[in-house]
């Protein structure tokens, strides 16, 4: 891309920022992304083409995906033969499918007995589509992660519902502690992308942690970002060919359009419930 005359420095700035997203380097280690936009700007579409990127050109390697409850499990955008669901024992967790009105499925899942049995039952070169029952375990999860000596990719829809703001007590310890792991990502050969519509609503402690940004149209600026209001405000949307977004990372940004797409798949309209969400 760089070669071409006709690319522009921020669209450079831009590719640069996602090979950094996609490649491994011991030296520069894992990357911990947050994808912002208005609803419906294609948030979830940016990290399952991140992922599909990853089941491609990584097929040895293990994925991980957080879905929320109670709505559309997104990942299966990226369709069922690339998609492996794990839930957790006595979790309580049922299916359901939203083309026949809720109506209870019993779709082929995998069960685990705590993390380490998750761990090894994951299948690498697909989307592990993980439902512990509540959301909140994916703090412990990903602390487990850290540990296992090998890259790995964790895929969270809704990063607000695992780390929430404004929180107190227990819990606000508990956040505290997941900033700390998210901070030591990049050394622990992990890769964390996650989504949001708004990020004041992430516990400020992980914010401060994110080292790669990506505004989608409707996007909210960030007090200590580089890219201003009016910016994005002026991003292109097209729901057909793809948004226009801007990316930063360590001081640099600049523009991309995401042109890959990913819509529902007919028949895949299902979704995870819970009591405990």
């Amino acid at each position: 891309m760089e070669n071409n005359d006709d690319v522009t420095k921020s669209e450079i700035n831009a590719e640069r920022i996602i090979r950094r997203c996609h490649i491994h380097s011991y030296d520069d280690g894992g990357v911990f992304s947050f994808i912002t936009g208005g609803m419906g700007t294609g948030k979830t579409s940016v990290m399952l083409s991140f992922m599909d990127y990853t089941i491609k050109h990584y097929p040895d390697e293990k994925i991980f995906w957080s879905n929320t409850y109670n709505s559309p499990i997104q990942s299966l955008k990226i369709g069922l033969g690339k998609h492996h669901i794990m839930v957790q024992q006595d979790s309580g967790v049922t299916f359901h499918d939203r083309s026949k009105i809720l109506e209870q499925i019993h779709p082929n899942i995998t069960s685990f007995k705590g993390f380490s049995d998750l761990y090894s039952k994951a299948k690498p070169g697909m989307c592990n589509c993980v439902f512990f029952g509540s959301r909140m375990l994916w703090m412990d999860f990903i602390h487990h992660l850290r540990s296992v000596g090998e890259w790995v990719h964790i895929y969270i829809d809704e990063l607000s519902e695992i780390s929430p703001a404004f929180t107190s007590g227990k819990m606000f310890k508990k956040i505290g502690m997941f900033s700390v792991d998210l901070k030591e990502v990049r050394k622990c050969m992990m890769n964390v992308h996650c989504n949001s519509q708004a990020l004041p609503d992430i516990d400020h402690r992980v914010r401060t942690k994110l080292m790669i940004r990506i505004f989608l149209p409707g996007a909210k600026a960030g007090k200590d970002s580089r890219i201003t209001q009016g910016a994005i405000d002026n991003l292109s949307e097209d729901p057909k060919n793809g948004n226009e977004a801007y990316l930063e990372y360590s001081g640099k940004f600049g523009t991309t359009i995401f042109k890959d797409i990913f819509r529902p798949i007919p028949g895949l309209q299902w979704e995870a419930r819970t009591n405990d969400k």
